[in-house]
């Protein structure tokens, strides 16, 4: 029966030898404490944050921590700089931030150092003897709960004003293989209430001694200034997380940059570059892989530092490989190939000279580099976003560095896709900064209209340029008839959708060639006036061009199939109610320009046309009785010849006025609009180095009080 015991403290003996390894009896003589909790304790919950001073003889350092189960980060101000350690178990990596100084500018730096079964995480530095405050308050190196620390009561102390139980401990640490004595300051909860919840103590200090078998001693103070149990998550990520911006190489990445990028996007941006007087530069940018093009809106102060903005567009359009780059300020436009400068193109598999459109994470930069997920940020007010840094090796020593921020959740509530939010460039040259850019983007959309983006920009390109680049386009008008005239104009948004969808599928065109489209009320009738661009007159690098039915060719299909009453349109009025209407037959008026010569078509068109050769006929013969008539004449005095003849010519204008302005002619407003129109353009045209070619679209209306965009 006596042997029993005798074998249990053999056991214990070989336990304790083989857990403890070298324990030092010197500090501890009554070895390690035993791992009962004590009932004065107030156990140390798993998520914690602690901000310490401390004090080893005659220096003195600002240290915090900052703890949970997978990963923990400390971060200290020394003599030589501010440093962070963090050590992520849950990929096994150790990451050191230090400030390195290149050319006087302070330039973060990351070490990375995998975590081995022989690392030793439970000091602030390897080779050390500095333990991190949650080795002292009962977790092992790996965050673990230290199921072989223990403490005990040892009476009671004021210290600072505050009173306090004073416990010890003493325990072996594995890693280091050192002995650790330790006593605890911790407000008494029976006595003084602190920050914290009720029946909650607070650390006020923790004095150190620990010794290592190599025969090094180490004492230190950890003076306590702020111990905070549990903190919000998102105080804690904060502190769990690598600071922005930095790099750490060779980083485990644990989640993927985004994916589903659809193939169809929309978004507005602001560019703010330090380098160039931290300006703004405010874009839009559009990307369609259906339809083939992208599209590039930029605004930009006046760089001579006037009052003007500019306004420059791109459109790149991939199914004929040229990129037209238009002037809104000044209506002038330049077509070039596609390049890959724009980062919307890339080369083609087995032909590097030609290009074919790159893919939404291409134009997002995001497909050439690895990225790294540095966890989530505070993004914008309400959003916070996860992040992802990368950096790509160039030529001549340069580095250019990204980060990406996407929005993951607003308000605390998970987004199902996530947004793109910023995105910061920067290229260092043998480590020095050369230049940095941010970019904010709002209001970027999944699957946007697109068919309506280009809008009146690429006509205007091609008006700019004119026939004598071979750049041609028309002005088309037709009516719709609604003899029982149904209220489909309640309904507008409706109806000039489907009239363009139905224009686009009966002319066989992309939706790039139609623009301007707009819709009005004639009568009874609906007149619905558009702009139609030819094709361009060559391609560019790309393996298939589109090829497209020509200008003329489209016109000629269109008209037959209007005066065949084949072309109808679904219109809706009140509150589900629709309707089919059909275009009207002969109905069709087109204003083209072929080699600078102006061809019209219909009715009223060649009317108008025969009418200006009458009233030029007129008013040359009565100038031509004025030239040629004889000198002796002396019926009336020079100035009553001269106010008789501009009488005559009142006269025969105004009869032709009221001859031509009858029934099934265009109104008095329509005209006045064509003549401001004509006079506008020509005022632009002497005001560029590029007159406009072709009239306003407004050309073809018959009432322009109610007409509308698309």
């Amino acid at each position: 029966m006596f042997l029993l015991p005798t074998y249990l403290l053999s056991i214990v003996i070989v336990f304790i030898t083989t857990s403890h390894g070298q324990f030092d009896q010197s500090l501890c003589p009554d070895g390690p404490s035993a791992p009962i909790p004590d009932p004065k304790w107030r156990s140390i919950p798993q998520r914690f944050e602690i901000m310490t001073e401390l004090v080893s003889g005659t220096d003195v350092m600002e240290l915090s921590q900052a703890f949970s189960p997978t990963r923990d980060a400390i971060a200290a101000s020394t003599t030589k700089g501010p440093i962070q350690f963090y050590w992520y178990f849950e990929t096994n990596e150790a990451f050191q931030v230090l400030t390195a100084v290149v050319a006087q500018n302070p330039v973060p730096v990351c070490l990375r150092q995998v975590i081995t079964p022989e690392s030793e995480t439970s000091v602030i530095q390897p080779n050390t003897l500095f333990v991190k405050p949650s080795i002292l308050l009962g977790y092992d190196p790996r965050n673990e709960p230290n199921r072989q620390w223990g403490i005990r009561y040892d009476g009671d102390e004021d210290l600072r004003g505050i009173p306090t139980n004073r416990f010890k401990s003493c325990f072996y640490v594995n890693d280091i293989k050192a002995t650790v004595s330790a006593t605890y300051y911790v407000s008494d909860v029976n006595k003084f209430q602190a920050y914290l919840p009720a029946n909650t103590s607070i650390i006020v200090k923790l004095d150190v001694t620990i010794s290592h078998p190599s025969g090094r001693r180490e004492s230190y103070t950890y003076n306590v200034f702020r111990y905070t149990p549990n903190p919000r998550r998102s105080e804690e990520r904060q502190a769990l997380e690598t600071p922005a911006g930095v790099f750490c190489p060779n980083r485990t990445s644990t989640l993927a940059v985004p994916a589903n990028i659809p193939e169809r996007v929309s978004a507005n941006s602001e560019v703010l570059i330090p380098n160039l007087n931290s300006s703004i530069i405010s874009s839009h940018n559009l990307y369609d892989t259906e339809f083939q093009f992208t599209r590039f809106d930029v605004w930009y102060a006046d760089p001579a530092g006037g009052q003007r903005w500019f306004h420059m567009t791109e459109i790149h359009d991939f199914a004929v490989g040229l990129s037209f780059q238009y002037n809104n300020t000044n209506g002038q436009c330049t077509v070039r190939d596609i390049n890959t400068n724009g980062n919307d193109a890339v080369p083609t598999d087995g032909s590097p000279n030609l290009l074919q459109m790159g893919s939404p994470q291409h134009l997002l930069l995001m497909d050439d580099i690895i990225y790294q997920y540095t966890g989530e940020k505070r993004c914008r007010d309400r959003v916070w976003c996860h992040v992802w840094i990368g950096e790509k090796p160039m030529p001549n020593d340069t580095v250019e560095h990204r980060e990406w921020h996407w929005a993951a959740s607003v308000n605390n509530e998970p987004l199902q896709n996530l947004i793109p939010m910023k995105l910061v460039l920067r290229q260092y040259v043998s480590g020095i900064l050369l230049f940095s850019v941010e970019i904010n983007i709002f209001n970027y959309r999944r699957r946007p209209m697109t068919i309506f983006e280009i809008d009146y920009t690429l006509a205007n390109c091609y008006r700019a340029l004119g026939p004598a680049e071979n750049y041609s386009l028309a002005v088309l008008s037709f009516a719709i008839a609604n003899d029982k005239n149904y209220p489909v104009l309640e309904n507008l948004n409706f109806l000039r959708l489907h009239i363009f969808e139905t224009l686009i599928f009966t002319m066989f065109v992309r939706p790039t060639r139609i623009s301007n489209l707009l819709v009005d009320k004639n009568n009874t009738d609906i007149i619905v006036t558009f702009t139609l661009l030819d094709v361009p007159p060559r391609t560019g690098p790309v393996e298939v061009p589109l090829q497209e039915l020509s200008l003329d060719t489209v016109i000629q299909r269109f008209q037959t199939i209007i005066d065949s009453e084949g072309l109808t349109f679904r219109a809706r009025y009140g509150d589900s109610k629709q309707v089919t209407l059909r275009a009207r037959a002969k109905s069709l008026n087109v204003v083209q320009n072929t080699q600078n010569k102006w061809l019209t078509s219909g009715s009223k068109i060649t009317g108008l046309w025969i009418g200006f050769i009458i009233l030029g006929l007129a008013i040359g013969a009565v100038g031509g009785f004025f030239v040629f008539r004889p000198e002796t004449s002396n019926l009336l005095s020079t100035n009553d010849s001269i106010s008789n003849a501009h009488t005559d010519i009142t006269a025969i204008y105004d009869q032709f006025i009221s001859i031509l302005f009858t029934s099934n002619m265009p109104s008095t407003s329509s005209l006045l609009t064509l003549s401001i129109s004509a006079i506008s353009s020509f005022l632009i045209a002497i005001d560029t180095s590029r007159p406009l070619a072709y009239p306003s679209p407004q050309l073809c209306f018959h009432n322009h009080q109610s007409f509308q965009h698309v």
